[in-house]
């Protein structure tokens, strides 16, 4: 096994993602620089956050210049604009470099076309982990501990970037996941997109002057409704035929409830079922 050289980490795009990452990053390590790139409107905040001994870069040449891993942790379209960026720059050389986005196909299908230089290769990855707040005000270490990190198993890593990445996700203390990336996005409009689009039209749909009266079975139920649309626009749209199906099914089975409820009928195999489901967590 090649053994782990980093001399430099950069993290382009400090949300809560992003910084999450940093935070564990930053646990008692000595070899390597953490470098944080974002808007200098979002990195003079950051200078004021203690927990974050990084070196803040607005200048995105500046930001990557000789990194061994770059994590590429901004909204999905503007991931896709810096992995183009960094295939036309020949001096970035032996750099694994991997994106955290929700969906998987549009990046992967743009690196299929980009060429990068020798030793560079890109691997998409996404950590099934977050919180409704975005931010990295926000953003909490062991965030990812005990949480699936999906990585595209169609992507063979060099020996020096396999290092990086196994290094990266003991750090992490994250449970790495090999999966297809059509796979990818196909489960997760059932096990993460679905979840948030039930919470988000139970949101609009209740009084907010209720939520006072409710019980904890309301508030848990709306808690992924304060997730911000602006980290959800491009997700959404990225794997809408994907949300489409489950949307459908889930309609499908509405209806079913309802007809049943209408008609007088028992319920029971369907809490069985829905249980069954709990019991798995």
């Amino acid at each position: 096994m090649a053994s782990l050289k980093i001399k430099k980490i950069t993290i382009c795009g400090f949300g809560l993602i992003g910084s999450s990452m940093a935070l564990d990053f930053l646990k008692g390590h000595s070899r390597y620089k953490l470098f944080a790139f974002d808007r200098p409107a979002v990195l003079k905040r950051l200078s004021k956050d203690k927990r974050f001994k990084v070196s803040r870069e607005s200048n995105f040449s500046r930001a990557i210049a000789g990194a061994g891993v770059i994590v590429l942790a901004a909204p999905h379209k503007a991931n896709e604009q810096m992995l183009t960026r960094l295939s036309q720059l020949n001096e970035l050389k032996d750099c694994l470099i991997v994106d955290t986005g929700a969906v998987k196909q549009p990046i992967s299908k743009l690196s299929a076309k980009l060429k990068f230089p020798d030793g560079t290769q890109f691997l998409s990855t996404h950590p099934m982990a977050g919180r409704e707040k975005a931010g990295f005000e926000n953003s909490a270490a062991n965030l990812f501990e005990n949480h699936s990190w999906f990585l595209d198993e169609d992507v063979t890593l060099n020996s020096k970037n396999k290092t990086k990445l196994d290094w990266m996700i003991k750090q992490l203390k994250a449970k790495p996941t090999y999966i297809a990336n059509r796979l990818h996005d196909e489960l997760m409009s059932e096990i993460s997109h679905l979840p948030q689009l039930i919470s988000t039209i139970l949101g609009g749909q209740v009084n907010p002057t209720l939520i006072p009266l409710a019980g904890p079975g309301l508030r848990s139920m709306l808690r992924l409704a304060g997730s911000p649309y602006s980290v959800w626009s491009e997700i959404i749209d990225e794997n809408r035929i994907e949300i489409i199906k489950a949307l459908k099914l889930f309609g499908e089975n509405l209806s079913k409830v309802t007809s049943m409820i209408k008609k007088g009928e028992s319920l029971e195999e369907v809490f069985q079922s829905a249980s069954r489901s709990y019991r798995c967590l």
